[in-house]
């Protein structure tokens, strides 16, 4: 783990704090999240994503919505490789095990809502990072065996993703093929609720669905990319767009990034949620 000084400092800091205020404020937990995009290769993927815990509403997202936001505010360009695009947004209340799935398929938003807790098994096993004292839990959920550090120290019944559950905030976690690791690298208390555009944006443009309508969009999507998204903007045969990359589709090249989108589509389909893996042809 990287700036193992910093995050060190970071943390007690955030403890002194933490008994006084922890029911008053708002906490923003960043994690890392190195993962396989494709389960039959060892190569593996970085990023960093955010936990905001609110009073009203519990969000976790990737941390490319937080910085282009804030490069957008100052008028700076942000970069063109941010997956915001290809992201999933999950939100619950706090208490809930009900969420709110916002799955971006560039311009469209599906919002698919979802019951899911974890059954943990407590362990005796504890171990130290930075100061902070974790306990070992483990639990099978969504077609994986997961291990989990937890400190009750942050008194946080939450996670990144939709783990949540123990008895204070979920530090390291990992699955036992390799899969998916999370590791918490820095927290940061919020003096006030954020208004983020990006986010603000996907729950306002979110059309609810079922699992099956869900399923049914992602599989139109994967049929043909580049006219999922023409349909969705409006645009003609002959009119060039943009992906959310920064890609510019064309009449010239809409075939063959068309294909890439497929094949990678297809590739790259190694979700958290294997139970809710879709098979495409």
């Amino acid at each position: 783990m990287k700036n193992q000084t910093g995050m060190k400092t970071n943390f007690i800091a955030f403890l002194l704090l933490i008994g006084c205020f922890a029911q008053a404020q708002n906490y923003r937990y960043i994690y890392d999240v190195v993962y396989k995009k494709d389960s039959t290769s060892e190569i593996t993927s970085k990023e960093n994503y955010n936990l905001d815990i609110k009073k009203d509403e519990i969000l976790y997202y990737t941390r490319d919505y937080f910085i282009a936001d804030s490069l957008i505010v100052n008028d700076i360009p942000f970069p063109k490789n941010a997956k915001l695009n290809t992201s999933n947004i999950i939100r619950h209340k706090p208490g809930s095990n009900q969420f709110e799935d916002y799955d971006l398929l560039e311009n469209t938003v599906l919002k698919l809502a979802t019951s899911d807790h974890q059954i943990w098994k407590l362990s005796d096993e504890k171990k130290e990072i930075n100061q902070l004292k974790l306990q070992k839990a483990t639990s099978r959920w969504a077609g994986r065996n997961w291990t989990a550090w937890f400190c009750e120290t942050i008194p946080f019944p939450e996670g990144p993703y939709k783990f949540r559950g123990l008895p204070g905030l979920i530090v390291e976690l990992y699955d036992d093929k390799g899969n998916y690791h999370f590791a918490l690298v820095k927290s940061e208390k919020l003096g006030r609720t954020d208004d983020n555009q990006f986010l603000a944006a996907a729950k306002e443009m979110g059309t609810a669905v079922t699992w099956e309508k869900y399923k049914s969009a992602k599989l139109q999507y994967y049929e043909s990319p580049v006219n999922y998204i023409k349909n969705g903007l409006g645009t003609s045969n002959d009119n060039e767009f943009f992906l959310n990359d920064g890609t510019v589709v064309t009449a010239a090249n809409s075939r063959e990034i068309n294909a890439n989108l497929r094949k990678a589509i297809k590739k790259y389909n190694n979700p958290i949620e294997l139970t809710r893996i879709i098979n495409y042809p």
